[in-house]
């Protein structure tokens, strides 16, 4: 906790949801952090931090953790950790006392993890009980239905590097069972995969496929298996996938997810900053020129945000605001740099650090960053921090001779935890092949090998900038959109799919030029016999500043006072949620009474659940996630949710507006939510504490109530008389309690 300046102790401290599940009482950030210390060549420190990890970490803790978040920072932080001390040992130059306690440890982890796996499909459970497992009594879990499709395949490095270190099979066999099921339950067509998948019974919960959260690292993870392990299995596996990726997802520079079932048509209009690793792991495949297009577009989003935001358009408008510090672009900057020795990839590395040290480094580390739009920082500094980030940008700018090891030995687990290749002798490759890859099929010249930049671009050193300034226009100065000229007309109300989707589904793509005119471009189907092969229309667009406070390409909902003495003249802009009852599907909107949850943040059980049934609930944002606000809520009978932001002085005029997201098992939420800024929130908080019945509206727009109509929101001057007004009437009528 960076701006608190003390470490987080899971309980300790108010409840953030999921995000705590990869806290489990066994100092996380440095059992993170032990290979990265050797890689800095802090070698004093890092035998010290050894030494508090032998002396210090029990995991015989009555804690539930992510299987995924355990196994990829602490067991792989602890195999990290003792291959680097073993290593440093065997040369004599330090840990002479090391016995292999921190191997000990993972052995003592990976057993606790096991029970996890104990379903019917052989798919994890999402997590686990540190001392009781999954299935006990006293577990306080095992009654998940789903888990992420990297969530189940990413278990395949650190639990084989286990097996080989301790000879005992039973983790490296555990996990090629999960990635089997994720095989065998792929769209046999296409290749795909979903992102949420029933563990009991293998059917697909979420069918979106990209290449982004929830399936990212089951991509990477095959790739690399093959890499350390020298199975064949695992990387005719990435390359069918890789495939079929290429094919639906990859539309450069953009990757974009598309339906696992129908793969021909983009499901959603922006991407989360996880894919950012993606160029990296096709550097590692090859595949140069995709790599290069896709790092540039997002190094285009950074410059214009100053992070990468959590989530951001097609056309490079944030959409989810956060950045918690994530290393994936630095990683395929790395990677990109380690391919093409281009310095302009120092240049990049150069501006991730500067961004850094100017706009999250604090006292004491590093603060994520709640909002790039205005700097405002959060009290966490997660461990991949440190764990990556450090990691990728210290090897980025050091020579070989910097290193005490050498790093072309070892694998890069998604964690940043180093595994030596040495482990493919350690046990022949498992004789189970349920590949049945159709060789020949979709096979390149480097489906087998590992291309050299000479064989790719012979002659040419400058292939990488040549590839880069065609992606160099993407960015429009400011937050400005595209308004298409009046002859096209598009049947938005119906689809409800942007312009910009619908050109991109008929194989169109816009291109802003230099002059402020946009290139459209289309190309033919790689089966089609058209004699036009490419072609480009060439129009002028009109600019067009989105409005203050809205967020492009969403449409802000309206929460209406009718209760007396307000009577409709009260309306708030609100912000819509992707799940839940969709409001734009009410005619009439929905009503309801105002109540108080109790607790506030509503991340516990509800105890005004008997006030609650049948209202429209207020809950504060912070702790945890919307959707387990909305659960609980939904549990103790509220017709609807309306959130109020945490942040004081915020308001819909000086914020942009955006939607709530949600967890990924949200289909069972079907109450309306609705979210207000801090200033918009007030008003219904002074409402209700002076009026005993407070009724709403959430709607689309506003009804007409009679009286005068009422088409915009209040504006903020508007909002702080309304309070000031009711203030006033609170005074006045009961003067005792005010």
């Amino acid at each position: 906790m960076p701006l608190s300046c003390r470490g987080r102790v899971r309980g300790m401290e108010p409840s953030r949801g999921d995000v705590d599940d990869a806290l489990g009482k066994f100092s996380l950030t440095l059992i993170d952090t032990l290979d990265t210390l050797v890689v800095l060549n802090k070698l004093d420190e890092f035998e010290d931090a050894v030494r508090k990890v032998v002396l210090d970490v029990r995991l015989d803790n009555d804690v539930v953790v992510s299987v995924f978040e355990t196994n990829i920072r602490v067991l792989g932080g602890l195999l990290g950790g003792h291959i680097m001390a073993d290593m440093l040992k065997a040369q004599s130059v330090r840990l002479q006392w090391y016995k292999g306690e921190l191997l000990h440890l993972a052995r003592d982890l990976g057993y606790r993890l096991l029970p996890a796996f104990n379903t019917t499909s052989g798919l994890p459970y999402p997590r686990v009980n540190l001392r009781y497992g999954v299935l006990s009594p006293n577990s306080r879990t095992g009654t998940e239905l789903d888990t992420c499709t990297a969530c189940a395949g990413t278990m395949i490095l650190e639990f084989a590097a286990l097996s080989r270190l301790t000879q005992e099979t039973v983790f490296e066999d555990t996990a090629r069972r999960a990635l089997d099921v994720l095989w065998e339950k792929r769209q046999k067509g296409n290749d795909l995969v979903g992102t949420v998948i029933n563990i009991h019974n293998g059917d697909w919960v979420r069918r979106d496929s990209g290449v982004g959260a929830g399936i990212d690292s089951y991509y990477e993870y095959l790739m690399k298996a093959y890499i350390l392990l020298g199975d064949d299995t695992y990387l005719e596996r990435f390359n069918a996938h890789y495939v079929a990726i290429m094919k639906y997802i990859s539309q450069p520079p953009l990757l974009l997810n598309v339906h696992m079932h129908n793969p021909t048509i983009s499901i959603r209009s922006w991407m989360d900053s996880l894919l950012a690793f993606f160029p990296g792991l096709q550097v590692l495949r090859g595949d140069l020129k995709p790599a290069i297009e896709t790092h540039e577009m997002l190094y285009q989003v950074t410059k214009q945000h100053k992070f990468l935001p959590e989530a951001f358009t097609s056309d490079f408008a944030v959409y989810w605001a956060q950045h918690p510090l994530r290393p994936e672009f630095a990683e395929s900057t790395y990677f990109l740099y380690k391919a093409t020795r281009d310095p302009y990839y120092l240049q990049v590395g150069k501006s991730i650090v500067e961004s850094l040290n100017e706009y999250a480094r604090v006292a004491c580390g590093f603060a994520a960053v709640q909002d790039v739009r205005t700097g405002r920082h959060e009290d966490r500094m997660d461990s991949f921090f440190l764990a990556e980030m450090f990691k990728y940008l210290y090897l980025l700018f050091s020579e070989k001779r910097d290193l005490p090891l050498d790093i072309d030995d070892y694998i890069f687990t998604t964690e940043a935890h180093l595994l030596p290749l040495s482990l493919a002798t350690a046990r022949p490759p498992c004789p189970r092949n349920m590949t049945m890859f159709r060789r020949g099929h979709g096979e390149e010249i480097f489906t087998r090998s590992c291309p050299s930049t000479q064989t790719l671009f012979p002659n040419n050193p400058t292939f990488t900038r040549t590839i880069r300034d065609a992606h160099k226009q993407l960015l429009q100065p400011g937050a400005e959109r595209l308004a298409l000229f009046r002859g096209i007309e598009f049947p938005l109300h119906d689809t409800r799919m942007e312009p910009l989707e619908i050109l991109k589904n008929m194989g169109l793509t816009l291109l802003p030029l230099g002059d402020r005119s946009v290139q459209l471009t289309g190309i033919r189907h790689k089966q089609e016999a058209s004699p036009l092969g490419l072609f480009s229309l060439k129009f002028i667009t009109e600019l067009v500043d989105p409005p203050a406070g809205e967020q492009p390409g969403i449409s802000p909902l309206a929460v209406q006072v009718i209760s007396p003495p307000f009577f409709g003249r009260v309306v708030l802009t609100a912000g819509p949620a992707q799940f839940g009852m969709d409001l734009t599907k009410q005619e009439h909107g929905v009503k309801g009474s105002l109540v108080l949850s109790e607790p506030y943040q509503a991340c516990a059980a509800i105890s005004n659940w008997k006030e609650v049934q049948g209202k429209m609930a207020l809950a504060q944002r912070g702790e945890c996630m919307f959707a387990t606000k909305a659960r609980n809520l939904q549990e103790a009978g509220a017709s609807g949710v309306i959130f109020i932001d945490n942040a004081e002085g915020s308001c819909s005029e000086e914020m942009v507006l955006f939607q709530m997201v949600g967890d990924g098992s949200t289909g069972n939420i079907v109450i309306p939510l609705v979210f207000l800024f801090q200033k918009e929130g007030q008003v219904l908080l002074d409402a209700l504490s002076q009026h005993r019945n407070v009724d709403v509206l959430l709607a689309t727009k506003p009804m007409f109530l009679g009286e005068e109509k009422t088409d915009q929101p209040l504006s903020a001057s508007q909002l702080h008389e309304a309070a000031t007004e009711i203030r006033t009437t609170m005074v006045t009528s009961a003067p005792d309690q005010a």
